[in-house]
């Protein structure tokens, strides 16, 4: 009964964690420590740079979407360094305020715009975007047809859909258990690929770049232990939970339970 009580109580633990992770500064903040300034996602803007600038190929005045667009770090790299035009959307206001509070210093020019919502905004017009991207977002989207079938409502003809995900690998429970806690509803790298063309995309291309994302994240989780010791602001309970995380995450990866696919998508370029 007791090791009962305490999974229990550990399960809890995790779920308000998960979730607090999205709304509390202090947890937002914690993680530049490790991505970066304005990252929440593994390898932080060295991955971006390496994983999604290749496949997204932006030019000058390029207007782009960036969904789950978190701290702004992605969308002020693209408006600084390539004259990218951004949207960026975030289901998460704690991180849309902190963005908007950075892009008087970090976007001077005003080429970035942050929205509070999701990708069935209003404001969002359709064929008004020459690129979309996401990293580690649509992870937690249940209804990928439907989100998909959007993004490719809001690209032109012509236009480029960019996404980095965490996919299903094969059951385990202790697997089934850590998604069920995480709040995560994955499809294999296949499945994702079917989807993206069931929704209207042609030239699909999907790689699983599990072993990269795994050696990103061991340096992740070095790096932010390294950073730890120097910052009184990060708790023994911050380590805790974010190195728990690192090892089950790494852990699933290398065992094939948990996968991850960068896709790359376009829209034909007539109707």
């Amino acid at each position: 009964m007791a090791a009962s009580s305490e999974n229990n109580q550990s399960e809890t633990s995790q779920r308000e964690y998960e979730k607090s992770r999205f709304e509390v500064p202090h947890h937002i903040l914690r993680s530049e420590v490790v991505y970066g300034d304005g990252f929440q996602s593994p390898g932080g803007l060295t991955a971006f740079q390496q994983t999604i600038i290749p496949e997204l190929r932006p030019w000058s005045g390029i207007r782009v979407l960036d969904i789950g667009s978190g701290l702004g770090g992605a969308a002020f790299y693209l408006a600084a360094d390539h004259g990218a035009k951004v949207v960026g959307i975030d289901l998460a206001e704690t991180m849309i305020s902190i963005a908007e509070s950075r892009r008087a210093r970090l976007d001077p020019c005003g080429n970035t715009q942050f929205i509070h919502g999701d990708i069935y905004s209003h404001t969002l017009e359709a064929a008004s975007f020459d690129a979309i991207y996401t990293q580690d977002t649509l992870m937690y989207e249940a209804y990928k047809p439907k989100v998909l079938a959007r993004c490719r409502e809001l690209l032109k003809p012509g236009g480029v859909l960019v996404v980095n995900d965490f996919c299903y690998g094969r059951s385990t429970k202790e697997f089934e258990n850590y998604l069920d806690i995480s709040g995560l509803h994955l499809i294999s790298i296949s499945s994702y690929e079917e989807v993206l063309r069931g929704a209207g995309f042609e030239t699909v291309r999907a790689q699983d770049i599990s072993k990269t994302t795994a050696h990103r994240l061991q340096r992740d989780m070095s790096t932010f232990l390294t950073g730890a010791k120097q910052n009184a602001d990060i708790s023994e309970e911050d380590v805790h939970h974010l190195v728990e995380r690192w090892h089950r995450k790494i852990d699933f990866l290398e065992a094939g339970v948990l996968t991850q696919g960068l896709f790359r998508a376009t829209v034909p370029d007539s109707p």
